[in-house]
C-alpha cells in the first residue's frame, strides 16, 4: 500500500466493517476525525482496537489516531515524522524493536474505502485507485503506540502492516518496487 488512502466512512461503519457491529463501542477523540478522499500520513483516521480497560472481549474502542507510527521511546523534544513509519512490512515486524514490542497488545484495524498506488512510467507517475468493485471497505491490520510530546500531550499513532503484492496487482506494484 502506498501512502495515500480514501477514508470518508462514517464512524459507525468502522466496527461493522471489522465484523464487530454487535460489540459495545467506546469512542476516543473521534471529534478529530474528518472524512477525506485523499488521506496522507500525519492525518487522523478512525482505528478499531480492543478495549484494555474492559474485562469483557465484546467491548472495542473506536479511536481517532494519526497515521504514521511515532514510537513511545521517541524523545519528547523530537519533531514527529509520520512519514518514517506509516507502513511496516509484516514479514519483518518481529525483527524490528519499534514493531516487535507492539505485537502482543497494540494491534488494531484500519478501515478505508480504498488506497492509491502509483505506477512509474519513466519520469511520470500515474495514480490508480485500488478498491473492491462492490464498494465494501478494505480492512488493514495495523499496530499502534502512544507518545508523549514536550507539552505533555499524548499522541496515538499507527502503522499499517503490508506484505507482497497479490498476483492481481503485480502489474502495478511488482517485487522490484
Amino acid at each position: 500500500m502506498c501512502g495515500r488512502a480514501r477514508c470518508a466512512l462514517r464512524p459507525d461503519d468502522v466496527p461493522w466493517a471489522c465484523h464487530r457491529g454487535g460489540a459495545s463501542v467506546r469512542t476516543i477523540n473521534m471529534e478529530r476525525y474528518r472524512p477525506l478522499y485523499n488521506v496522507a500520513p500525519g492525518w487522523n483516521m478512525p482505528v478499531l482496537r480492543m478495549d484494555d480497560e474492559a474485562s469483557d472481549g465484546d467491548v472495542v474502542v473506536l479511536q481517532c489516531m494519526n497515521w504514521g507510527l511515532i514510537p513511545s521511546f521517541t524523545k519528547k523534544t523530537e519533531k514527529p515524522d509520520h512519514f518514517k513509519m506509516f507502513n511496516a512490512r509484516s514479514e519483518s515486524i518481529k525483527e524490528k524493536a519499534s514493531f516487535r514490542r507492539l505485537i502482543p497488545k497494540c494491534r488494531c484495524l484500519v478501515v478505508v474505502e480504498g488506497f492509491y498506488e502509483w505506477k512509474k512510467d519513466g519520469s511520470k507517475k500515474q495514480p490508480y485507485y485500488i478498491h473492491f468493485k462492490d464498494e465494501r471497505p478494505l480492512v488493514f491490520a495495523a499496530l499502534y503506540d502512544s507518545w508523549v510530546n514536550s507539552e505533555g500531550e499524548t499522541l496515538y499513532t499507527f502503522t499499517i502492516l503490508t506484505t507482497s503484492s497479490s498476483p492481481a496487482l503485480q502489474w502495478l506494484h511488482g517485487k522490484s518496487e
